[in-house]
């Protein structure tokens, strides 16, 4: 009994894990469009006990939270974090072939949620099946914590984890839903994501909207909206709420390590987002700190008054603006909607309404913890070069409810498999190796 062995039924078995992936990628679990949700459990069900494992499944307010273990009597646990749940489609008429029915062309599997997250989790699951076909027990425990909300912000993730406290925090590490390798092929580890504060702002200043030729009488509610926001931060990037920076963790000096080695590829950067340069003229070490350890405050839309063809001459009597944060280990987003409101009410804004908000803090896993060198260490191995190590990536995910429990985030994907885009993809050759990868990772338990 070898790794070599199970490498080759990974690859023997090829067609039956496409065959079970494409059964999954043809369920459109759309979260945001309460889709799939029944059918996506049932599937999940059927194959996680086919396999062996105890399922149970976990109701919550919204969709259900999926469950599974493998218990073989190890001392130590591995937990796979997970969602069945898809973006919408849109925009339909981008996509090349049918987003709910899966194809392969030019060796790239192209579905909707191929990417994220329905091909890590049956990539994990026959890798998990054919190591135990050839060991006949596996030297570690294994739990699936598969969800049907992380497209839509979690909101029921964090019930979940209270009700089963047991099941969801007794392991010792946890292996997180995202990742793959980047345009040169390098294998990337992320160590932790930013939290989020989503805000959403309202203000109506008249009764209704007037004719401009009276506006020098009356707050014109798009003003004051715009004047408000612009309150919040200079050009310098510097967010100005009092306060906003003041419980931010500092980097210790590992992780200082491993952002000063840490190879960002700004002319790639710069090709992606049509720009010449970045702002600031950021480059190299002062980039990368601003990118790791910064929070960010920004506008993600705003409306107001005359949206129409043609022309319109009103002074708007509402105004409305979408912003978020990311932020780093330390902030809270609770205690900085307080700060907002204090402050907006300081600067002569308490019209400006915070009509509701949503969020979560940040979570790291550090560089040096022993699951994550073990991570890193398996990856070294099977893929034969040194992964990029992320110390925090710039989106957000909620890590944090796994409390002090070490989260490492990899995955199949790659640096076009455009997640929430039209024409999602993944390589079919990456998602078997990726097979490996996982059995390997089990192997290193023994």
């Amino acid at each position: 009994m070898s790794l070599h062995e199970v490498s080759n039924l990974i690859y023997q078995n090829k067609e039956k894990s496409l065959e079970i992936l494409f059964e999954f990628l043809r369920i459109p679990t759309v979260a945001a469009k309460n889709l799939g949700a029944q059918e996506a459990i049932d599937f999940l069900k059927k194959n996680f006990k086919e396999a062996g494992f105890e399922c149970f499944i976990a109701e919550t307010p919204g969709n259900p939270v999926f469950c599974a273990e493998l218990n073989s009597g190890a001392e130590e646990t591995i937990t796979f974090y997970d969602h069945y749940d898809v973006q919408p489609e849109d925009p339909i008429e981008l996509w090349d072939s049918p987003p709910f029915e899966p194809n392969i062309r030019e060796g790239k599997i192209f579905a909707r949620g191929v990417a994220d997250n329905k091909g890590e989790i049956i990539c994990r699951l026959q890798a998990i099946k054919a190591y135990k076909e050839i060991f006949g027990e596996l030297p570690v425990n294994i739990k699936f914590i598969i969800e049907g909300e992380e497209e839509v912000g979690s909101p029921n993730l964090g019930y979940f984890v209270e009700k089963n406290k047991e099941f969801a925090l007794n392991t010792n590490g946890i292996i997180w839903e995202f990742g793959g390798k980047d345009k040169d092929g390098i294998q990337q580890v992320n160590l932790g994501v930013k939290g989020i504060l989503y805000l959403h702002f309202h203000t109506k200043t008249i009764g209704r909207d007037i004719h401009s030729g009276y506006t020098q009488f009356v707050d014109n509610a798009a003003y004051e909206l715009v004047w408000a926001l612009s309150s919040l931060k200079d050009r310098n990037d510097r967010i100005l709420v009092p306060g906003f920076y003041e419980d931010i963790i500092p980097p210790s000096e590992k992780e200082m390590e491993a952002i000063k080695d840490f190879k960002i590829k700004e002319k790639y950067l710069k090709e992606s987002f049509g720009i010449e340069k970045f702002r600031l003229n950021l480059s190299g070490m002062e980039l990368k700190k601003k990118y790791f350890l910064e929070p960010t405050l920004n506008i993600c839309g705003i409306w107001s008054g005359y949206q129409g063809q043609g022309s319109k001459t009103v002074t708007p009597n509402e105004a409305f603006a979408k912003v978020d944060c990311r932020l780093v280990p330390g902030q809270n987003p609770e205690d900085l909607v307080t700060k907002i409101r204090t402050y907006l009410d300081e600067q002569n804004f308490s019209h400006i309404e915070i009509s509701s908000w949503d969020g979560y803090p940040a979570a790291v896993t550090p560089i040096e913890n022993e699951f994550a060198q073990k991570v890193i260490s398996v990856i070294k191995t099977v893929y034969n070069h040194d992964p990029i190590c992320w110390p925090i990536v710039g989106g957000s995910g909620p890590m944090y409810l796994f409390k002090d429990i070490p989260c490492v985030s990899i995955g199949t994907g790659h640096s076009d498999s455009k997640a929430h885009a039209p024409n999602e993809n993944i390589f079919v050759d990456d998602w078997i190796k990726g097979m490996e990868l996982i059995a390997s990772l089990i192997d290193r338990y023994k």
